[in-house]
């Protein structure tokens, strides 16, 4: 597959519809390149609490219906190689056994299944805080129960690609996780592109201070460093692509809930920056779309949480407030390309007719160099 693009010049630009200014490549005299990869994000699609009380008899998903119809829709024309769900696909956070990610995971399953979907484009989901986590009183803890119903889930639904590769307890001592986790963080490798999926409120035995339960917001930090040091290693693999639901940094223009916890964030910020291959964070979390810089090395954290859960009130870009999704390529010089597809935010974020909400339109395409 070939695609016109423009060849490469690093300049200070504002990047992504003027939301932020960093050191990014933009697009300047055309050049032929191949594209190698191909793949689309979004996350934080699921309504509010009680809006799914009101609704769940005609929505038992609890997700936005029509952004994440019109979503798929859109994503369908595209043809990516991989789809990615990037968590708080539901509403979940119920204290309970997983009773209800059981029931809302099941129905949203069947809407995607419903949906226009591209003969080869794979899908592949992570959870969020609300898929494994509980609210108790206000607080906000993991549910134990939640691991063993998603991993069920996304299995059953081949909503986890068959060669993919994830931590358990004994396979990194060193993560102190409590469960096997390998349906929730993995990586496996597409062409020159390998891919990281992390559960970013990875149970792991770390007590919470306040709580006294175990702490969220963590990831395997061990397995996914020694995840890295493998793809770099690896002279098939030209570049990295992590995800994951919650921001390791905060967005520049939108301020969201709590990042991964900083025990956490801090060494995998610096396994990200020591791995020159590795291009881009890209995450939800905060209901925005946002490109920030991860300290000074050309490392980008991309947020596409604007997949159809009520914006954040303090994100007000200048060129209006939007759902919708990003839409990547890889490229065979190792660089990453960058395509926000944007609709409108309605006056209602769960619009009830899916005929009002339009296709998103692709903005100006972003390249995120080679390190």
């Amino acid at each position: 597959m070939r695609n016109t693009r423009h060849s490469l010049l690093t300049i200070t630009s504002t990047v992504a519809l003027g939301l932020v200014s960093l050191s990014i490549t933009s697009l300047n005299a055309k050049q032929e390149q191949k594209v190698v990869q191909t793949f689309a994000f979004f996350g934080c699609n699921r309504i509010d609490q009680q809006d799914y009380e009101a609704t769940k008899s005609v929505n038992p998903s609890s997700a936005n219906l029509p952004q994440l119809k019109q979503n798929l829709a859109d994503i369908a024309t595209l043809a990516p190689n991989t789809v990615f769900f990037g968590g708080d696909l539901v509403m979940g956070y119920a204290d309970d056994q997983g009773e209800v990610l059981k029931e809302q995971m099941s129905a949203w399953i069947e809407v995607v299944k419903s949906a226009p979907h591209a003969k080869g484009s794979q899908y592949v989901a992570m959870p969020g805080n609300h898929e494994v986590n509980r609210k108790h009183k206000d607080q906000k803890l993991p549910n134990a129960a939640t691991t063993s119903v998603w991993a069920k889930l996304v299995r059953d639904a081949n909503l986890v690609p068959s060669d993919a590769h994830g931590p358990t307890m004994s396979s990194v001592p060193q993560d102190n996780l409590v469960d096997d986790q390998s349906k929730l963080s993995f990586s496996f490798d597409r062409d020159t592109v390998h891919y990281v999926v992390l559960n970013t409120d990875t149970r792991v035995s770390t007590k919470d201070a306040e709580t006294g339960e175990t702490k969220i917001g963590m990831i395997p930090t061990h397995w996914l460093d020694r995840d890295l040091d493998q793809a770099e290693k690896n002279t098939k693999i030209k570049q990295v692509i992590i995800m994951g639901h919650r921001n390791v940094v905060d967005p520049t223009t939108a301020k969201g809930d709590a990042p991964i916890d900083v025990e956490c964030a801090k060494p995998m910020v610096e396994s990200l920056k020591k791995h020159k291959k590795v291009r881009a964070y890209i995450c939800a979390h905060v209901h925005a779309f946002d490109i920030t810089a991860i300290g000074k090395k050309g490392l980008l954290q991309v947020c596409f949480g604007n997949g159809g859960s009520k914006l954040e009130k303090g994100w007000k870009p200048s060129e209006g407030r939007t759902f919708g999704f990003g839409y990547f390529k890889a490229y065979a010089d190792g660089s990453l390309g960058v395509i926000p597809y944007l609709r409108p935010e309605p006056k209602n974020y769960l619009e009830a007719s899916p005929e009002l909400v339009p296709p998103a339109k692709p903005q100006s395409e972003q390249i995120i160099p080679v390190r």
